[in-house]
């Protein structure tokens, strides 16, 4: 399996490009307003992408899609190229992406007819197992955010969690009961500080305090969804950087 990272901003941060990435170049996930860049700067060929993993609906993981289906609309028409995407998301997400399309470049424009044809949602919950990655086994597992957000673990079959991927959450129980598995890699929200009046992300206290106790040294942690960039001294909490490829 192969993770890359294309960018590790979260919905306010310094300059940084919004968190995305892919797996094995079909499954993307999140798309944040910079997606088309971030697709570009990381030569990922959009046509090979087809799968597209929402974690929630707020827009710094979504309002790139109509960018996203505008680009595959034109290819299609101008190259023959036969795009279609499966996307993966909470409850809403098929209403939301139409009405983003429809803000973007309203009613009228062709793009709308081809997304109905060739775009197919799944609303998922906590009990769902969308088929993400050829090879492995999804689970959804539920956050703590302002709004329904979905975690995700990749497993061979029969074997342990390879990946994880925790989008905007505070420390909850569901977070716990995945970390006890010891997943390899985690592709961890880290967006919280020491200094935040109410804690709405993880931090890098809350994986010292309460991941890495559970885990050790079995699992290496990459933090994302950041304010800014951060150098790690603790051995298995790392940042994730665009262009950042991680091999499982």
């Amino acid at each position: 399996m192969n993770i890359k990272i294309l960018g590790n901003g979260g919905a306010i941060n310094d300059g940084l490009p919004y968190n995305s990435f892919v797996i094995n170049e079909t499954l993307l996930c999140e798309t944040p307003p910079d997606i088309m860049l971030s697709l570009h700067r990381n030569s990922i060929d959009l046509a090979s992408i087809h799968t597209i993993y929402i974690s929630h609906l707020h827009g710094d993981h979504l309002f790139g899609l109509p960018f996203l289906i505008l680009s595959a609309f034109f290819s299609n028409d101008e190259t023959g190229t036969e795009f279609s995407f499966e996307i993966i998301g909470p409850k809403g997400l098929e209403k939301m992406c139409e009405n983003l399309v429809v803000s973007a470049f309203t009613s009228n424009h062709p793009c709308i007819k081809w997304m109905k044809e060739f775009c197919t949602f799944l609303e998922i919950n906590e009990t769902s197992k969308p088929k993400l990655v050829n090879g492995f086994e999804t689970t959804i597992f539920k956050l703590d955010h302002l709004i329904d957000t979905y975690g995700l673990f990749l497993a061979r079959e029969g074997n342990s969690i390879d990946f994880a991927y925790v989008a905007d959450t505070r420390w909850c129980e569901s977070l716990h009961r995945m970390l006890t598995h010891k997943p390899q890699v985690v592709l961890i929200d880290l967006n919280g500080t020491d200094s935040d009046p109410v804690p709405v992300h993880l931090s890098i206290k809350d994986l010292q305090e309460k991941a890495i106790p559970i885990t050790g040294e079995k699992t290496t942690y990459f933090g994302t969804h950041l304010k800014k960039e951060f150098h790690s001294t603790i051995s298995c909490v790392r940042c994730a950087k665009p262009g950042d490829e991680i091999n499982l």
